[in-house]
């Protein structure tokens, strides 16, 4: 559940932050992203379907909408050695993260 959310903007570029109870993730982003990510969640699938949200530093952040509508974002790490890879999450609830990205591209 997302309890918080705030935008900064400079130019064209989107400071995203989404805080749920025990995390708080800042994506940079920009419009184009965004459009995607709320395509891709108003969209029926069948599985799990994943589609790049923006950068947390130098990491891409993904957003993963599983076949439960279940909604997941991603910072993905460094690679490691022995293929195995880093990274962070957090879970949302899919309507009111529609609800944010819908309000942040009209806005943008």
């Amino acid at each position: 559940m997302i309890t918080d959310w705030q935008v900064q903007r400079r130019g064209e570029a989107i400071i995203l932050g989404i805080a749920v109870e025990h995390a708080a993730l800042d994506i940079v982003t920009h419009r184009g992203l965004l459009m995607s990510c709320l395509k891709m969640l108003e969209c029926q699938h069948v599985g799990l379907v994943d589609t790049r949200m923006g950068q947390f530093g130098n990491f891409p952040v993904t957003l993963n909408l599983h076949h439960d509508d279940t909604v997941s974002i991603f910072v993905d790490g460094p690679d490691f050695t022995s293929g195995r890879n880093q990274s962070a999450a957090i879970w949302v609830d899919k309507d009111r993260l529609q609800e944010i990205l819908r309000e942040v591209v009209r806005d943008a």
